[in-house]
């Protein structure tokens, strides 16, 4: 576990270095941050004022929060994917070596796990029984319906991702805040559609720890369906570039 995470091309992880182990702990960590900050937040809000209009802002504004302190706390050690849509995008497109893509998904899924402990060590049973930590799970509207909007949102993710974090022409202060608002705003137009996973690990944590798995294979396929859409889209547009001025 002490290869270097950069890759074996010139594509790979350009702004990031370090050990794959260290990249791998770092994604444990900031997956848990996504996880104890966004689902605890659908938790604490869930079961204090369940009916409460301002939840949908709260909810949206902690993820939002969540992954833009990971993206500036932990991105030069493993790119804070803290998610499988990222990083199964940016190894399709060979930003990210596929050799690092099972230790990275693994490390997402126990940091979601360990969150989910924490929410339910906190909360107790009606976190899990009433809310199942925080899990997403389609809407009303049914599952067609929220696979769609997953496929959307794990496709602007990604677009914003490649645009803001690996690209060489753009400026990498500015990824941590394009990403967190795209979160944010994703979730607040999907979260009565399909919760706003974007994020498998996200629902799965929670999921596995609460025992139920409502619509599950749309959040194990769809964010991954579009962030790899997005992936090969905006390689497509980056590749050809724009001529210059």
């Amino acid at each position: 576990m002490s290869e270097d995470v950069r890759g074996t091309t010139p594509e790979a992880v350009p702004r990031f270095g370090g050990t794959l182990f260290g990249a791998v702990v770092a994604e444990i960590i900031g997956t848990f941050l996504l996880v104890f900050i966004g689902a605890g937040t659908v938790v604490a809000v869930s079961l204090a004022a369940p009916d409460a209009p301002a939840n949908v802002t709260a909810i949206a504004v902690a993820f939002g929060l969540a992954v833009l302190v990971a993206v500036y706390a932990l991105g030069h050690v493993s790119g804070a994917h803290i998610n499988p849509t990222v990083t199964l995008a940016l190894a399709v497109v060979r930003r990210f070596p596929w050799r690092a893509v099972p230790p990275y998904l693994i490390a997402q899924l126990v940091g979601a796990l360990l969150a989910a402990l924490v929410i339910w060590a906190l909360f107790g049973n009606a976190a899990r029984e009433e809310v199942l930590l925080g899990a997403t799970a389609p809407g009303e509207r049914g599952a067609g319906l929220a696979f769609l909007a997953e496929v959307i949102l794990g496709f602007l993710l990604v677009v914003v991702v490649l645009a803001t974090a690996t690209d060489e022409r753009s400026i990498p202060a500015g990824a941590g805040l394009a990403i967190g608002f795209t979160i944010a705003a994703g979730i607040y137009v999907t979260l009565t559609v399909s919760g706003g996973s974007f994020n498998a690990a996200r629902t799965f944590g929670p999921m596995i720890i609460a025992g139920e798995f409502p619509g599950w294979w749309v959040y194990l396929i769809a964010p991954a369906l579009g962030g790899i859409l997005g992936a090969l889209c905006y390689d497509f547009l980056a590749r050809r570039g724009a001529p210059p001025l």
